[in-house]
């Protein structure tokens, strides 16, 4: 894989993850920034290694950390290397965003409200992959569709639960 290819492809989640951690968009900006010039500096030890994404996260948590102890924000909102590790190995990048977005939030008293927002096909997917941790894979033999075709589902699902979340105003709490 191309660095231009790595840096096309993983640009936008990157911004929104660090976006996530500071809730500053001037600050998400140039720390991206420096997590891809970081990556192009490293040159061919970053392309061979084992999880480039994986160092791009990492280097963005380590980033987002040390933007928190130069602004003296680090108590507010700490940032660990765990999250970076987290998202990068298979957690769903959505599933990160909602996590440190409701970290004030109750969320079984709302989850019933999101729930019930989607349709009934909607939910079950939901709780095969979200409630009984069934591997994408097993989802779609048990649809008898392409495993591609259901993370699509699940996307759409959770654009929509998004917007549902978004609607009911969380931030106030």
């Amino acid at each position: 894989m191309q660095f231009e290819e790595i840096c096309r492809d993983n640009y936008a989640r990157i911004h929104n993850y660090i976006l996530a951690k500071t809730g500053n968009r001037e600050a998400a900006e140039d720390i991206t920034q420096d997590v891809f010039f970081i990556a192009w500096q490293k040159g061919e030890t970053f392309l061979s290694h084992e999880k480039p994404i994986a160092f791009l996260y990492a280097t963005a948590a380590n980033l987002v950390l040390e933007y928190y102890k130069k602004t003296g924000k680090a108590a507010a909102r700490e940032t660990k290397f765990e999250d970076a590790k987290a998202v990068s190995s298979g957690r769903d990048t959505f599933e990160e965003l909602c996590q440190l977005k409701s970290e004030n939030v109750n969320e079984i008293s709302f989850r019933e409200q999101v729930l019930s927002g989607l349709k009934p096909k909607e939910r079950d997917l939901y709780r095969k992959y979200y409630v009984q941790k069934k591997p994408m894979k097993v989802i779609a033999e048990e649809l008898a569709m392409n495993e591609t075709a259901v993370r699509m589902k699940y996307t759409r699902i959770r654009r929509k639960m998004r917007r549902i979340v978004e609607n009911l105003h969380l931030d106030d709490f």
